[in-house]
């Protein structure tokens, strides 16, 4: 039976192995705009919800308060229903070898949203897997918008970071929310546009950045190297290691 993206809107979000998740306000912020785009009713006790389907996230045997130890998916059905899963992580600040698939379209409401057709993301992923490779980058009109696992973050030539546009499709990362402000404080500054051909060929560095990646260097793209250091990508770690170690980051959930 085919799946509508309608049906659902759903989060990824960093969690500590027992009762805390990182940024829950920005996730929350993000996924109720999603629901809007998707008709989906959005709950006015979302928090209570949150806190009551939270028995289902295992705790760890020992887990470290305020550090990432892995990922909860929260979901929102269309018939008001909060369901958590818990999650490994994949790989974290690591170097990625990533294959380029084509990128899956609905309708420009649905494009760029967290939403219950997710099918072809996952196949995305099954081809990067079936290719020896870690990430698949999805491709449109010969620029990338999105990755099946995480958001590319490309450094231009002249140190400027670019995002793809939600209006090319791309998904808004809450990791890239987190990484703007502190980038563009340090002086580099941070744009939304087409990664296209050109930009990604001359790129001085590119960087998946996300809720389950981390910061992690793109080293290649289809077997073609893609820049020449990884200066860019450690700034990025640094940056949301110290993020992660602020106790503000992390709200409580659950009884």
């Amino acid at each position: 039976m085919p799946t509508n993206p309608r049906d659902k809107v759903f989060t990824t979000l960093v969690w500590d192995g027992g009762s805390h998740l990182a940024d829950l306000q920005l996730h929350l912020e993000r996924m109720e705009k999603h629901a809007k785009r998707l008709r989906i009713a959005w709950p006015e006790h979302i928090l209570s919800m949150l806190d009551a389907a939270w028995s289902i996230a295992e705790p760890s045997t020992s887990p470290p308060q305020f550090h990432p130890y892995g990922l909860i998916r929260l979901e929102l059905s269309r018939e008001g229903q909060i369901t958590v899963q818990p999650r490994q992580f994949f790989l974290r600040n690591d170097e990625f070898e990533a294959v380029t698939v084509p990128a899956p379209r609905w309708s420009p409401k649905i494009n760029g949203t967290k939403h219950g057709d997710w099918g072809p993301y996952v196949e995305a992923t099954k081809h990067a897997d079936a290719k020896g490779s870690d990430l698949a980058l999805l491709v449109h009109e010969f620029a990338i918008i999105d990755g099946d696992r995480a958001t590319p973050l490309v450094i231009d030539e002249d140190g400027t970071a670019w995002l793809a546009s939600e209006e090319e499709g791309g998904v808004q990362s809450v990791t890239a929310d987190i990484l703007t402000p502190l980038l563009e404080a340090s002086g580099v500054p941070v744009h939304h546009g087409r990664l296209n051909e050109r930009m990604v060929a001359r790129a001085l560095e590119m960087v998946a950045i996300g809720s389950g990646v981390g910061a992690s260097r793109i080293a290649s793209i289809d077997g073609e190297a893609i820049g020449n250091g990884q200066e860019f990508t450690q700034k990025c770690q640094a940056m949301l290691t110290q993020h992660y170690q602020n106790v503000n980051a992390w709200t409580h959930v659950g009884a």
